[in-house]
């Protein structure tokens, strides 16, 4: 199952900056209207206005954190979600940790393992010791962590041969193991 889309990123992109535009549209009027009635700009209209500015810089700055980041070639997210057998699966994945923020195009969740795509083998060096030891603490072993530099097409469908015998296996535990990437996604 798709638990995160193929242009999540786009779409959370889009939808922060719809909001921050919307909210700095509210502000406007309030203000404008405030003034239109009382003919001054210190009135309770603009004291309103200034306390919704708090959303505007709660979503520009969701925009922001999202901003650096694109989404995967949609191409590649077809070859995963085209696997057969039972996993859920998930694109434009970032995890975000107090010393460095990890960004992988594609995580794979079966009954059994993690699987964690990325074209960038700087991003996968960086990642393995932070997620082991994440991992671990949350009692999953290191050993059902499984980190595949995928750069292109024919690296995703040969990630795919090991994935789909994998996803083979079906049992209760895939529903906790995602519950896990739940938690840790941005």
């Amino acid at each position: 199952m798709i638990k995160q889309p193929k242009d999540y990123i786009k779409e959370k992109k889009k939808s922060h900056l719809i909001k921050s535009i919307g909210w700095g549209l509210v502000i406007v009027a309030i203000v404008t209207i405030g003034f239109f009635f009382t003919n001054e700009n210190a009135s309770y209209f603009t004291i309103v206005a200034a306390l919704l500015a708090l959303p505007v810089a709660l979503n520009v700055s969701r925009y922001f954190a999202y901003a650096k980041y694109k989404d995967p070639k949609v191409k590649h997210s077809e070859i995963l979600d085209h696997m057969k057998g039972s996993f859920d699966s998930y694109h434009s994945c970032i995890i975000p940790d107090t010393t460095v923020t990890l960004y992988f195009e594609h995580i794979i969740v079966t009954s059994r393992n993690f699987y964690f795509i990325s074209k960038n083998q700087e991003m996968i060096a960086k990642a393995k010791p932070l997620l082991n030891l994440r991992m671990n603490n949350k009692g999953i072993d290191g050993s059902k962590l499984h980190y595949i530099c995928a750069e292109n097409g024919k690296a995703i469908k040969n990630a795919t041969v090991k994935i789909e015998k994998d996803a083979c296996f079906a049992s209760e535990a895939l529903q906790g193991n995602t519950k896990i990437i739940d938690g840790m996604l941005m």
